[in-house]
Parts: C-alpha cells; sequence; structure tokens
C-alpha cells in the first residue's frame, strides 16, 4: 500500500489474540494508527488494556494476528524474522522501565551495547552531545547499581539513542520514578525530539505525561480513541 500521508510508521486492522480459538477474545481489535516523522506519541491506558502489545506490535517485536504494520511504506510485519531484525537494528531505539541495563559493565559500555549488538560504529560527537544533554558524562566509569533509578533511565535513554534512531519505542519509561525524575526525562524526550528530529512512541498510565505531543492514543480493552 502507498503510503500517501508520509507517515514514518502506521498500521492497519491490527488484532491481537494469544489464543488459537476462532471466538477467542482479541486485545487488541483492527487498530488503526499513524505517526509522522519528529513527532512525540502517547499511548495510554490502564493495566491490561493492550498498549504494551501494541508498542510490541509496531516495534516488530512480536507478531499481530491480523493486519500489517508499514515502516517507511514498506510492510514491516510480513518480513522474515532475520530482515525485520536488521530493520529494527538499524532504525529503532528501545526504553524499558526496567532499564534493563547491564550489570557487570560500566556505564559507557552500556551506552555503547547497540554498537556490539548490530556491528555499527558510533559518532563519538554525538555521543559527547548525548552524554551531556543526558547528564550523564561523570558516571561513564560507574556501574549500574552505583546509580540511582533515574540516572539509570537516562543512560538507557542515551543507549536507545546512539545510533541515531528514526523512532525510538518507549515502554512505561518513567513507571519506576519519582515526579521529579519524571519531569526531568519527559523533559529529555522533548529535547532529543527537537535535536534529533527523532519520533517517539510512549506507553504510559499517565494521561498527561508529556503535554507537548502530536497525538494522544487512549486505549481501552484492545480498541482506541484519540484526544
Amino acid at each position: 500500500m502507498q503510503n500517501i500521508n508520509n507517515d514514518i510508521l502506521y498500521c492497519e486492522n491490527i488484532s491481537k489474540s494469544y489464543s488459537p480459538k476462532k471466538d477467542a477474545s482479541l486485545i487488541l481489535k483492527d487498530v488503526n494508527l499513524h505517526f509522522k516523522p519528529g513527532s512525540i506519541n502517547l499511548i495510554y491506558g490502564k493495566s491490561g488494556s493492550g498498549k504494551s502489545t501494541l508498542l510490541n506490535i509496531l516495534a516488530g517485536l512480536e507478531h499481530p494476528t491480523g493486519g500489517n504494520v508499514y515502516f517507511m511504506g514498506k510492510n514491516y510485519s510480513s518480513m522474515k524474522d532475520s530482515k525485520a531484525s536488521k530493520v529494527r537494528g538499524e532504525n529503532f531505539g528501545f526504553i524499558f522501565q526496567a532499564y534493563h541495563l547491564i550489570p557487570r559493565s560500566n556505564i559507557k559500555e552500556n551506552i555503547l551495547c547497540p554498537t556490539y549488538i548490530n556491528s555499527k560504529k558510533y559518532d563519538k560527537e554525538y555521543f559527547e552531545f548525548l552524554v551531556n544533554i543526558l547528564g550523564i558524562k561523570s558516571l561513564l566509569k560507574r556501574h549500574p547499581f552505583e546509580l540511582s533509578g533515574g540516572e539509570q533511565q537516562r543512560v538507557a535513554i542515551a543507549r536507545a539513542m546512539l545510533l541515531k534512531p528514526s523512532i525510538v519505542f518507549a515502554d512505561e519509561p518513567t513507571g519506576n520514578l519519582d515526579s521529579e525524575n519524571t519531569q526531568i526525562i519527559t523533559d529529555l524526550f522533548c529535547k532529543l525530539h527537537k535535536e534529533c528530529n527523532t519520533t517517539f512512541i510512549v506507553v504510559t498510565h499517565e494521561e498527561n505525561l508529556i503535554a507537548d505531543c502530536e497525538q494522544v492514543i487512549r486505549i481501552k480493552d484492545g480498541e482506541i480513541s484519540f484526544e
């Protein structure tokens, strides 16, 4: 299908069930979404609403039961796993609620992890920009257990941004943080979005997590509405 709206990512009629039975209840039901390049997008809903499942499907970490996902106009969800993995490595960054830092590696090694996984070189000047804008330059020789939750999440953001992804997918990125660190993280998303023209797709249970965003998508019982 031709991408007439120049969306960086969009999905058509996405449905998801974890049961093989035809009459099984759907976690997602005929979801249609469009995401513009360089936009911030919130997907919010209560626990169990299907928001994380939707994010995983948009990011290619799960396959939908029905429907398709398109990245840069190409049907991403129908690609073979090896090709889809390459697309993810070259174009997507990921931020999780639990940070997922490697305990035995220092902070610099954690940030550089995507270069090892994807066999890519990194821009050293851009690396300096990231650690400075995120306020973690002084932490590079430390290990994750020596950092606060807010500091660990900033390291995770640097790791997600290192290879200059087109899209960053963030699943409850402030779920483990207090209100002060939540504000720091959301301000950094907005700053990085403006500086790097990165598209952010953020799953959250907080409706007003980021005030200045392109679209707010509410999900309830697997169905969506816009606000």
